[in-house]
C-alpha cells in the first residue's frame, strides 16, 4: 500500500511551531486536532489545528517553536493509503479515476482520464485522446454510465456533439 498527499506545508506560522498548510483533502478532519499523519516519513500528531484565515494553521507535536517549524517548509503531508476508508457508491478517489479508460456505450475507445475538474456543479473529467483534442466530461448520471475501478475503465453515454473534433 501506498501514502496519499493531504495536504502541503507552506511556512511557519508565528513564533510557537505553527504551520501554514495547503489542504490537499476534501475532508477537513483529516487535518484536525489529535490527527495521526505522516510528515517527513514520520508520525506526526496535530496538536492544534486552526483557520483563522481560511486555510488551516496546524502545530505538530516535536515542532515546539518557528526554528523546528522551519523544517517543515515545502513538507508533503500524507496518510497511509489504507486509511482513505471506504466511500458510499457511486463516489471515488480522484486517484482511482486518473488513468482509466474511458470508452462509449457502444464499445468505442474515447481515450485516458487524466485529470479531474472540481467545478461548481459537478466534477468535469478531462479525457485525453490520441489523435484528437482533449474533450471534457461532465460527471452526471446522464453522461456517466458505469465506472470499474477494478478493471481501470468508464464508460459513458456522451451528449450530442461532445466527442466532435
Amino acid at each position: 500500500m501506498g501514502r496519499i498527499a493531504v495536504g502541503r506545508i507552506n511556512s511557519p506560522w508565528g513564533l510557537k511551531g505553527h504551520v501554514k498548510v495547503t489542504p490537499l483533502t476534501s475532508n477537513p478532519d483529516r487535518l484536525g486536532v489529535d490527527a495521526e499523519l505522516l510528515v517527513r516519513g514520520e508520525r506526526c500528531r496535530v496538536l492544534e489545528s486552526v483557520e483563522p484565515y481560511g486555510y488551516p494553521i496546524l502545530r505538530f507535536e516535536g515542532y515546539p517553536d518557528r526554528t523546528a517549524a522551519e523544517l517543515l517548509r515545502g513538507e508533503v503531508i500524507e496518510i497511509e493509503e489504507e486509511e482513505l476508508g471506504d466511500l458510499p457508491p457511486g463516489e471515488y478517489y480522484v486517484d482511482d479515476l486518473i488513468g482509466m479508460n474511458v470508452v462509449t456505450q457502444d464499445g468505442e475507445a474515447v481515450g485516458e482520464l487524466v485529470d479531474v475538474l472540481a467545478t461548481g456543479a459537478n466534477d468535469v473529467y478531462v479525457v485525453r485522446r490520441s489523435n484528437a483534442r482533449d474533450v471534457l466530461i461532465p460527471a452526471i448520471p446522464d453522461v456517466i454510465l458505469a465506472v470499474d475501478v477494478a478493471a481501470r475503465q468508464m464508460t459513458i453515454e456522451p451528449l450530442p456533439g461532445l466527442l466532435d473534433l
